[in-house]
């Protein structure tokens, strides 16, 4: 039972943040005035939004994968850590709390599903 348990919040969590991703990255390709000038605002170079909207993209499709799921995490994981440097350095209080929350629950996934792809 505990097993199963276990696979279900894997694949809850796996769902759940693959959609927020898949959001969060075509954000910055269908509204890219918004994100151009975020990003501009946080000091990054032009266009800088649209790399992070494709790996945000990218990490969103593998994490349906099992077999590639705990490296999506790690990656989106290293993406949120970024974002949550730079909204700590704004100022940007409830977007760190988000950011950090993000991290944490793709830390879950990448610790239950490292080693785990059977399912």
């Amino acid at each position: 039972m505990k097993n199963k348990v276990k696979k279900v919040v894997t694949w809850v969590l796996q769902i759940l943040l693959g959609l927020e991703f898949i959001l969060a990255g075509q954000a910055k390709f269908t509204r890219p005035d918004v994100w151009a000038r975020e990003f501009r605002d946080w000091g990054y170079p032009d266009n800088v939004h649209y790399i992070i909207g494709g790996l945000e993209l990218i990490g969103a499709v593998l994490i349906f994968f099992p077999k590639f799921a705990s490296k999506a995490a790690l990656g989106l994981g290293i993406i949120m850590l970024g974002a949550a440097v730079t909204h700590l350095l704004h100022q940007e209080w409830s977007r760190v709390v988000v950011t950090l929350i993000l991290t944490g629950l793709l830390s879950l996934v990448y610790f239950l599903r490292k080693g785990n792809t059977a399912d």
